[in-house]
């Protein structure tokens, strides 16, 4: 019934190449910054494949109301923070699941067991409310149970998902055609290709897009190609009527002789792994352009003048003050891209005097834009939500406006 997994060998020539292509993208993109810039900018991204995911549900969190269940303040209105729990339990998960997924074999990943436990997870960590199976008019079903498969029939748009008593033999089969790969760039296009067919499967009352699309993330992850830097799930959530519409299209029965020779279409199936293809790539050179080191430092430098002037309700900068906000910025970015820096390295960049670059630290802790383990230890990169609109712009919109620091002191 799933078949074809992969589309016939003349559509894979084309998508081999987009393939290599990622490859190539993700090899420019990785190196050049430090580890714990990494984690920092990692973190951040969990927030948004989170949110984005959700999104794609419709029921997302406001990114300020993401930012403070982050800080463990979750909203009196029962609806946010429901959505707040459903966005911390996806970070959560991912944040799990990745060193698994880095760890374990390739074919591992298509059990049965690791699809399960996937929504399981996700699913545990919410509240019964929160499990609520409905129909399609909003009359409750029952309650989902976190990892058990389904035991209803389902229509999903204009897919009707297999029937629940065959979902057993479907995973099997799910496994022993995706668990085996000839190569790196084909193990790409079966990624792209299991995105659909887990969907296709739709082996949970509920919580299967979320699923599907975590379990490509971890898939990428797993093949090494995101280092914590890029995601496909902002590109499918800012394309989304397109992901809707490659899903629906590589739904559709073959057409004829000349579309394969399995169940669904071929042709159908090879649009929507270049489509996934095409949104991974553009995730990749995106991030590569914001993580491009002479652009970065200039951004930097935007926000010191930020940081230094205008937070706080009035200058933060006292008229005898000698401080120049393009030291800060410099500071800010060399910390960015070494990943930590020892506090007597950082002050001497800002070119004060001790006690100067003392509250600017403290200014700069307040404001989340610097960590420490230790009152006296080195200084590691963090990024508040605030600060995207000037260090990634564009990266995730919907935080731009909306995140603040907190007030500082003035600097004297």
């Amino acid at each position: 019934m799933m078949e074809p997994v992969l589309p016939m060998e003349a559509e894979q020539l084309p998508l081999m190449e987009a393939a290599a292509d990622l490859r190539t993208e993700v090899a420019r993109l990785l190196p050049g910054i430090g580890a714990s810039s990494r984690e920092a900018l990692a973190l951040l991204l969990r927030a948004m494949n989170s949110y984005y995911s959700n999104k794609i549900e419709g029921q997302h969190t406001y990114p300020a109301d993401l930012e403070l269940a982050l800080q463990q303040q979750f909203s009196a209105d029962q609806d946010v923070r429901r959505r707040q729990e459903l966005a911390i339990a996806h970070m959560q998960v991912e944040a799990m699941l990745e060193p698994e997924a880095c760890a374990m074999e390739w074919g591992a990943h298509f059990s049965g067991a690791w699809v399960q436990r996937i929504h399981r997870e996700l699913y545990q960590r919410l509240d019964e409310e929160s499990r609520v199976i409905v129909d399609a008019k909003g009359k409750r079903r029952g309650v989902m149970a976190p990892g058990e498969l389904r035991t209803i029939n389902v229509k999903v748009g204009h897919h009707e998902a297999p029937p629940p008593e065959i979902l057993p033999e479907l995973l099997a089969h799910f496994e022993s055609r995706y668990r085996d790969a000839p190569g790196e760039s084909a193990k790409l296009l079966l990624a792209g290709s299991s995105l659909h067919r887990l969907s296709w499967i739709h082996p949970f009352p509920d919580g299967n897009g979320r699923v599907s699309r975590l379990h490509n993330h971890l898939l990428l992850s797993h093949l090494g190609l995101t280092g914590g830097l890029w995601s496909p799930l902002r590109g499918l959530a800012r394309r989304q009527q397109d992901y809707y519409n490659a899903l629906s299209a590589a739904d559709l029965p073959r057409r004829n002789d000349l579309d394969g020779r399995g169940n669904l279409t071929s042709k159908g199936l090879a649009d929507f792994i270049e489509f996934w293809l095409t949104v991974c790539l553009d995730q990749v050179r995106f991030m590569e352009q914001m993580l491009a080191l002479d652009g970065l430092q200039q951004r930097y430098v935007a926000l010191a003048l930020q940081v230094l002037y205008d937070y706080g309700r009035g200058p933060l900068l006292h008229h005898r003050s000698k401080l120049r906000p393009e030291l800060l910025g410099r500071a800010l970015y060399r910390l960015f891209v070494e990943g930590k820096m020892e506090r007597g390295e950082f002050k001497a960049m800002l070119d004060t005097s001790d006690r100067t670059a003392s509250r600017v630290i403290a200014n700069l802790m307040a404001q989340r834009l610097v960590k420490s383990s230790s009152k006296l230890g080195a200084l590691e990169p963090s990024l508040p939500f605030f600060s995207l609109k000037y260090l990634f712009p564009g990266l995730w919109p919907e935080a731009e406006g909306v995140m603040t620091p907190p007030p500082a002191a003035a600097i004297e």
